[in-house]
Parts: C-alpha cells; sequence; structure tokens
C-alpha cells in the first residue's frame, strides 16, 4: 500500500541548504545578461538546471531539460569569437581541466566581450561529478587572465562559510565515521544550523569578508 506521508517525511527530514545566495548575488548575472544587449550571443557553459530565457544558450554533459548543447566545456563546439558573454557558474571546480575549460571560453568570446565565473573558495568537498580546487579572490582574477578584471567580490558569504562548516564537522564528529549516522546527524544538525546563514544579507556587501567568503565572483573581458 501506498505511503501517503513518504514525500512529507523526505521534505522534513531534508534540511535547507547551508549556504544562502542572496537577491542581490543572484540579479547579478541578469544585470550582466541585459547589459549586453537583446542581439548578444551569450553561453551559459556547464548551465546544469539554471535558466535565462530563450537568449542565453545553455551547454552542458547531460541533457537537465533546458540545455540547448550537450558537449564538454573543454571543447566548444563553437567558432572562434561567436559569444558576447559566457557564463560559468560553478563550473570550474568540478571540470578537470580549468585551464582548458577558461581558454575554451576565451576564445569563442568577441573581443570586448565580457566572461561572468564563479568559484567556490570557502566549502566543503562537493561533487558534481566531481571537486577539485577552490580560488580566492585574487588567485581567481591571475587564473583568469588574459582576461581585464572589471570587478570581482563575495559571490556568497562568511556566515555561509560557519554554517556548511559546522554542520559537516559536527556530523563527522558525532557519526565516529558511520555512513548511515552521519547522514542523519547531518539533517538534523542542518536543520539546528542553518539559520546563521542569513547574517550574509548584511556581511556580503562588507567586501574586506572576501577572506572568508564561502565564494567568489569575477567580471572580465576579453582585450
Amino acid at each position: 500500500m501506498p505511503d501517503p506521508f513518504k514525500k512529507l517525511r523526505a521534505t522534513l527530514a531534508a534540511p535547507p541548504d547551508p549556504f544562502l545566495v542572496t537577491n542581490r548575488s543572484k540579479r547579478r548575472v541578469q544585470l550582466l545578461i541585459e547589459k549586453v544587449g537583446a542581439a548578444a550571443v551569450i553561453l551559459n557553459v556547464g548551465a546544469g538546471y539554471t535558466d535565462y530565457g530563450p537568449r542565453v544558450i545553455n551547454l552542458d554533459i547531460f541533457d537537465s531539460g533546458a540545455t540547448n548543447v550537450i558537449a564538454s566545456a573543454q571543447a566548444l563546439p563553437f567558432p572562434d569569437a561567436i559569444a558576447d558573454m559566457v557564463i560559468l557558474q560553478g563550473v570550474l571546480e568540478h571540470v578537470e581541466d580549468a585551464g582548458a575549460t577558461l581558454k575554451e571560453c576565451v576564445r569563442a568570446l568577441k573581443p570586448g566581450g565580457l566572461i561572468y565565473a564563479e568559484v567556490p573558495f570557502l566549502q566543503p568537498y562537493h561533487e558534481s561529478p566531481i571537486d577539485l580546487r577552490r580560488k580566492t579572490r585574487p588567485g581567481l582574477a591571475t587564473f583568469c587572465k588574459p582576461l581585464i578584471e572589471i570587478e570581482s567580490g563575495i559571490h556568497i558569504g562568511p556566515a555561509s562559510t560557519v554554517t556548511w562548516i559546522l554542520r559537516e564537522l559536527l556530523a563527522g564528529l558525532l557519526s565516529g565515521g558511520d555512513p548511515t549516522l552521519y547522514r542523519r546527524i547531518n539533517s538534523l544538525v542542518g536543520w539546528a544550523v542553518f539559520p546563521l546563514k542569513y547574517a550574509d544579507y548584511v556581511l556580503e556587501k562588507m567586501p574586506q569578508f572576501h577572506t572568508i567568503a564561502s565564494s567568489l565572483y569575477y567580471v572580465g573581458y576579453k582585450p
């Protein structure tokens, strides 16, 4: 007999995300899309389940339902200098060769075109399907050369750093290495600590906290 409460229990068991992406951060990409103009060619590389509308070409290695092109970020199926903007949200930490990925994005970008990238700095390990790297704010700017930086800063703030690490630390310690117990405790601790992340509504506006931010963003153009 079907369990009518199975879905409800599953929803209640899963705690909220331990990080906060504020509306201010979410609007940043949309504002850039509007800035490049209605006729612009925009590539969302490693798009996953994000969808910025019919103007944006979504590329990924799987079909999310919103995917327009299935291909590797390390070998984009586009000619040189075709794009006015390339979006890389949470991609560079998950690809095997981040340098090749960026090189491909720069190749596909027109001179004067924009690249928007987000990368984690202080985040626990998370697979999608692998997790390979982290970058500081100056490290991200250095990595993105020869692009010219327009701006960079906090994408997800320091309160999220504390919330996520505290959740993982307590679950790891209290579970004693038992995977099943870890998942249960992680859920319980997640419910207890998630309110801490809301401090990022204030803290992400303070640029000095890029030194302990959960993730960072970068906007640059191709000379």
